[in-house]
């Protein structure tokens, strides 16, 4: 009987610890759940900062990109006065045979200086048969001219140049009306 007195007594201790293992059963399913909420709730928080810094780089990035792509334009724009210059002593007309030879110096200078320019991205503006675009063209003159749409450039004054795709002269133009 002493047995059955033990058995009994570790049945009653299995019936008394079996609820107890429930409840831990369940504190731990409820601390996982509590777990997965809070790695839920991180991962979100560094989705959130990795798009954030991606954004900041990103930016950063065309910031760099904006400053180093006009960085000479200032440069530049002093420098066309001094273009304007060789191309009108580039034009003239019937110089004599001592004016020829400087002019054939003055054209190596003004190609080398275009060559440099255009390695920089720099565009002379096109107005020849162009339509008038005021974001490119500031007209100075209008006149009317038969056979001739309004609206058309139909002489260039002075060069206009970009930068890439910033204007940096606008080509100042008479414009057909």
């Amino acid at each position: 009987m002493a047995q059955n007195d033990n058995l009994n007594e570790e049945e009653i201790q299995e019936e008394a610890t079996q609820p107890e293992e429930e409840v831990l059963v369940a504190d731990e399913t409820d601390k996982i759940g509590e777990l997965e909420n809070e790695v839920a709730k991180w991962k979100n928080e560094y989705y959130k900062v990795f798009a954030d810094m991606e954004n900041v780089k990103r930016r950063l990035q065309n910031e760099h990109s904006n400053s180093m792509k006009f960085m000479m334009q200032r440069f530049i724009e002093e420098l066309l006065p001094v273009i304007d210059s060789f191309e009108r002593s580039l034009a003239v007309e019937n110089p004599g045979e001592e004016i020829a030879v400087f002019l054939k110096g003055y054209s190596m200078i003004y190609t080398q200086l275009k060559n440099i320019l255009e390695k920089e991205g720099v565009e002379v503006i096109e107005t020849k048969d162009q339509e008038f675009d005021p974001n490119v063209h500031q007209a100075v003159m209008s006149q009317e001219v038969e056979g001739i749409a309004p609206g058309m450039v139909i002489e260039e004054l002075q060069k206009g140049y970009k930068l890439k795709d910033r204007v940096i002269r606008a080509s100042l133009v008479k414009v057909s009306a």
